[in-house]
C-alpha cells in the first residue's frame, strides 16, 4: 500500500512541477514526404494555419530555427532541450508563464524528456518537416517583436530515403529557416558538403540581382567531438576547425572547390560548434528517457553554451533582404512546396523566380491596401467629381512611392513589370467605383436643387406672414387712436359731437380694417403651415436619397475589393459620397 501511495505522489509531483510541454502542445506535421521512388510532398496547411494566423502574432517578424542532418544522430533530442530552454526564457502563444525560469531551465534531473518524438536506437522517428505546435514571443529593447518557430526534420541518408528526398528535405528546411543547424557526427567530411550543394547553386543565381546572401545563419554542429587537444569544445574551437577545413587546395575536385568558394556567399554567417560525447547511457541505452541526470557534465555545459549563443542576438528571417511576417511565411512555404512537388529536383533558378513572384505579389497587396486606406481616410473631402479624381491620383501616387521604396529585390525589369500590374489594378478599380460615385453625386445635386427651391418658397411664406403681422399691428394702433379721440369727443360741444360722429365712423372703419387684417393673417398662417409640411417632405426624400447613394457606392466597392483585395474601401466609400456636399449642413441650419 505504501508503494502505491508513493507512486501516486511521484506521478502527481511530476505532473504539477517542471515540464508539461507534451501536454500543453505537441509537434505539428508541416510537410510530409510519402515513401517510395516517386515520393510526393504534402503540405498540411490547414493543420499548421493557426500557428501563422494567431492574433498574438500580428505585426511580428519571424525567426525559424531548424535542424537537419543524418538520421539517429540526436537532432530531436537536442531540439527538445532547446524547447525547455525556450519555455524558461520566453512566453508563447499558449502561455505567458515561464517554466523553470532562468538558470534552472533544464528542470528536475529525473524528468523524462518530452516534446518532439525521439528515442535511442537505429530506427528513424521523425518524418518530413515538423513544427513545434507553439510559437514563442520575444519583445526586444528596441521595439523588436519576434515570433520564434522551432522546426525538426526527417533524418537523412537512412536505407529508406532516396538521394532526391535527402536533397528536398535539406533544401526546403534551408529555404524556410533563418537559422539552419547542420547536425554532424564526429567530424566534417568532404561528402557532407553535398548537403550545401543546393544553397550554393541558389546563391550563384541570386547574387546576380543582389549583393545580399540568400540565406542567413548556418551552424555546423559536430557531435561527439574527440579531438579536443587540437580544437576545444564550443564555438571558438569549432570556427578554428571550420576555417581550416574550408581552405581551398589544388588537390580538391572542382566541385569541392566550387562549394567552398560559394559557401560564404550563400549564408550571411557560418559558424561551427563542437559538442562532446553525451555519455554511454544516452548513446546506447534504448530505455533512456532523456533525463539529464544521465548526461555527462561536459555535454550539459556545452549545450547551455550553445543555446546561449543561439539566442544571444536574435535576427528576423529575411527573404531577398526583406523581413517576413508569419502569414507571409506561409505563402512562401506554399510556393516552395509547389516547386518541389515534381519528381525531378527543381533548379535553383525556378525556386528563386517563384520566391520573387510571391514577394512581389505581397508587396503589391500592401501597396493596394495603402491606396485603399488613403482614399478612405479622406472621404469627407469629396464634394465633386473633380475631388474624386484628385483623391485618386494622390492615393495612387502614395501607393507607387511605397512600392518603389520597398522594392529592394529582383531586377529592374521585374520590378517594372509588377509596377505596371499594380497601376493597372488600381486604375481598373478606380473606374468601377468612380462611375457609381458620379451617378450618386448627380442625384444628390438634383435633390439639393429641389430642396433649395422649397427653402425659397418657405422663406417667401415667412416674409408674407411677417407683412401680415405688421398690417395687423398698424390696424390695432389706428383703432386705439380712434377710440381715444372718440372718448375725448364725448365731452365736447354739439359741434364736437358731430366731430365725434365722424370719429366714430373712422373707428368703425378701423374695426372693419382690423377684421380684414385678422382674416388675412389667418390665411397666411394656413399657407405657412402647408409650406412647412412640404419642407419636411422634401427633407425626408433628400435624406433617403443620400442613404441610398451611400449603399449603392458601398455595394459597388465591395464587388471591386473582392477582385482586387480592397477589403477596407468597401465600407467607407459610401460614407464619403454621402457627406460630399457641405452645403447640406447649411440647409439643415435653415430648417432649424
Amino acid at each position: 500500500m505504501k508503494s502505491v501511495v508513493a507512486l501516486f505522489i511521484a506521478i502527481c509531483t511530476l505532473a504539477l512541477s517542471g515540464y508539461t510541454i507534451a501536454q500543453q502542445r505537441s509537434p505539428v506535421q508541416l510537410l510530409h514526404l510519402s515513401a517510395g521512388n516517386n515520393s510526393k510532398i504534402e503540405f498540411n496547411e490547414n493543420t499548421v494555419r493557426d500557428l501563422f494566423f494567431n492574433p498574438k502574432l500580428k505585426d511580428r517578424q519571424v525567426i525559424v530555427f531548424s535542424i537537419v542532418g543524418a538520421f539517429r544522430k540526436g537532432k530531436s533530442f537536442l531540439m527538445n532541450y532547446l524547447l525547455r530552454y525556450l519555455y524558461a526564457h520566453y512566453p508563447s502563444i499558449s502561455s505567458t508563464e515561464l517554466i523553470n525560469e532562468g538558470d534552472d531551465w533544464m528542470g528536475e534531473p529525473e524528468e523524462p524528456l518530452t516534446g518532439f518524438d525521439w528515442k535511442s536506437g537505429v530506427e528513424r522517428v521523425t518524418k518530413g518537416l515538423i513544427l513545434w505546435g507553439d510559437v514563442f514571443l520575444h519583445d526586444g529593447p528596441r521595439n523588436e517583436k519576434y515570433a520564434i518557430y522551432i522546426m525538426d526534420t526527417q533524418g537523412l541518408f537512412d536505407h529508406k530515403t532516396t538521394t532526391a528526398e535527402n536533397s528536398k528535405i535539406f533544401s526546403l528546411s534551408t529555404l524556410i529557416s533563418s537559422i539552419q543547424i547542420l547536425n554532424i557526427l564526429n567530424i566534417l567530411q568532404e561528402d557532407q558538403l553535398q548537403y550545401l550543394q543546393f544553397a550554393t547553386e541558389y546563391a550563384r543565381y541570386g547574387s546576380s540581382d543582389s549583393d545580399q546572401s540568400p540565406f542567413q545563419d548556418l551552424l555546423i554542429l559536430i557531435r561527439d567531438w574527440n579531438s579536443v587537444d587540437e580544437y576545444r569544445y564550443g564555438l571558438r574551437g569549432g570556427n578554428a576547425y571550420l576555417n581550416t577545413f574550408l581552405e581551398i587546395h589544388d588537390y580538391q575536385t572542382r566541385e569541392l572547390q566550387s562549394v567552398r568558394r560559394y559557401l560564404k556567399s550563400s549564408f550571411e554567417k557560418i559558424n561551427c560548434f563542437l559538442m562532446p560525447y553525451p555519455g554511454k547511457t544516452v548513446a546506447v541505452d534504448k530505455r533512456y528517457d532523456g533525463r539529464w541526470i544521465s548526461i555527462d557534465d561536459d555535454f550539459v555545459a556545452m549545450m547551455n553554451e550553445l543555446f546561449n549563443h543561439l539566442f544571444k542576438k536574435l535576427k528576423p528571417k529575411t527573404i531577398n533582404g526583406k523581413t517576413v511576417k508569419p502569414d507571409e511565411l506561409l505563402v512562401f512555404i506554399n510556393s516552395y512546396v509547389e516547386s518541389f512537388k515534381n519528381d525531378s529536383f527543381p533548379s535553383a533558378v525556378s525556386i528563386y523566380e517563384s520566391t520573387l513572384d510571391k514577394q512581389f505579389r505581397i508587396l503589391m497587396a500592401k501597396s493596394v491596401d495603402l491606396y485603399v486606406e488613403t482614399v478612405s481616410s479622406h472621404d469627407a473631402e469629396i464634394e465633386s467629381e473633380e475631388d474624386i479624381n484628385k483623391l485618386h491620383f494622390a492615393a495612387k501616387d502614395k501607393a507607387l512611392k511605397f512600392f518603389n521604396s520597398e522594392k529592394k529585390f529582383g531586377t529592374y525589369s521585374e520590378g517594372m513589370n509588377f509596377k505596371r500590374e499594380l497601376v493597372k489594378t488600381i486604375e481598373e478599380s478606380f473606374k468601377q467605383w468612380k462611375a457609381v460615385a458620379v451617378v450618386q453625386l448627380r442625384k444628390i445635386t438634383e435633390q439639393k436643387a429641389k430642396t433649395d427651391n422649397q427653402v425659397k418658397l418657405l422663406q417667401n411664406a415667412e416674409s408674407m406672414d411677417k407683412n401680415a403681422k405688421k398690417k395687423l399691428e398698424d390696424a390695432v394702433a389706428k383703432m386705439i387712436e380712434a377710440k381715444e379721440a372718440l372718448d375725448q369727443a364725448k365731452t365736447d360741444t354739439a359741434e364736437a359731437r358731430r366731430e365725434a360722429e365722424k370719429l366714430k365712423q373712422k373707428f368703425e372703419d378701423a374695426q372693419k380694417e382690423r377684421a380684414e387684417a385678422i382674416e388675412k393673417e389667418n390665411q397666411t398662417r394656413e399657407w405657412l403651415r402647408k409650406m412647412s409640411q412640404d419642407k419636411e417632405f422634401y427633407e425626408q426624400e433628400y435624406n433617403k436619397l443620400k442613404q441610398q447613394a451611400a449603399m449603392n457606392v458601398g455595394g459597388q466597392l465591395s464587388n471591386t475589393q473582392s477582385e482586387n483585395g480592397f477589403e477596407r474601401v468597401v465600407g467607407r466609400i459610401g460614407s464619403f459620397i454621402a457627406k460630399a456636399a457641405p452645403i447640406i449642413a447649411t440647409i439643415t441650419s435653415w430648417f432649424g
